[in-house]
């Protein structure tokens, strides 16, 4: 009777200990699945973010486009209705630019290449206003030569690479973003792949423990004399 107690204790310590390690498993992979739908919500909201970040560089580029595409038709043609992109885009240009600004508040990297490009559209234009003024009062050939002087290419290209690095900027924050997200779906899968081991290993360790602890005890008090040995056939 005595045996049988300390197998019934036995299977219910057994129980206990292994149900811990479980419980404990399925309480991280709680926490860290919630982690994972949190940084998940994060990444999207990163994506439309960066979208809108994009499409507010896009949105300057174009104001670019535009003024030079009216300047360039004001200076070949002399006629005053080629600069109407000119003039739509420098009505938009500081619209746009508060806007990009808005849109990267949040970080001082992205604020700081919002200002440089920023300083060098001012002074795009101030060159683009520049030539169209010396092509109205002087004429095509001192236009075309302040053109000639690649001043204004110059700006360009400078524009071009401070916009290519905000960019690469955003596209840096998106992969560190991406980056975290994948570091904790492996997180959510480990703990999840060791809360199943734990639970087969208690489920094993329980149905085979109680049986080896019997045999194990009934070959002791045999050994002891407490239980007589059965005789041979006869």
């Amino acid at each position: 009777m005595a045996a049988k107690r300390g197998i019934r204790r036995l299977f219910s310590w057994l129980t206990v200990l292994t149900a811990v390690p479980v419980v404990i498993a399925v309480l991280c992979g709680g926490y860290i699945t919630y982690r994972y739908n949190l940084l998940l919500n994060q990444t999207q909201q990163m994506v439309q973010h960066s979208l809108e970040v994009s499409a507010g560089i896009d949105d300057l580029m174009l104001d670019l486009q535009d003024l030079e595409t009216g300047q360039r038709g004001y200076l070949i043609t002399g006629e005053e209705d080629y600069l109407a992109p000119f003039n739509s885009a420098r009505q938009r240009f500081e619209t746009d630019l508060a806007k990009l600004r808005k849109l990267v508040g949040d970080n001082e990297s992205q604020i700081a290449g919002t200002d440089r490009i920023a300083a060098l559209m001012r002074a795009k234009l101030d060159e683009l206003e520049e030539t169209i003024r010396v092509r109205r009062e002087e004429g095509f050939a001192a236009a075309q030569a302040i053109v000639a002087s690649d001043v204004g290419k110059d700006t360009m290209d400078r524009i071009r690479d401070e916009i290519g690095a905000m960019r690469a900027r955003e596209s840096g924050l998106m992969t560190a973003r991406s980056d975290r997200m994948r570091h904790t779906e492996n997180l959510v899968v480990l703990v999840v792949a060791i809360g199943i081991t734990l639970s087969l290993l208690g489920r094993l360790v329980a149905l085979f423990v109680p049986g080896w602890w019997r045999r194990w005890s009934r070959s002791r008090r045999r050994a002891r004399g407490t239980i007589p040995q059965r005789d041979g056939p006869a």
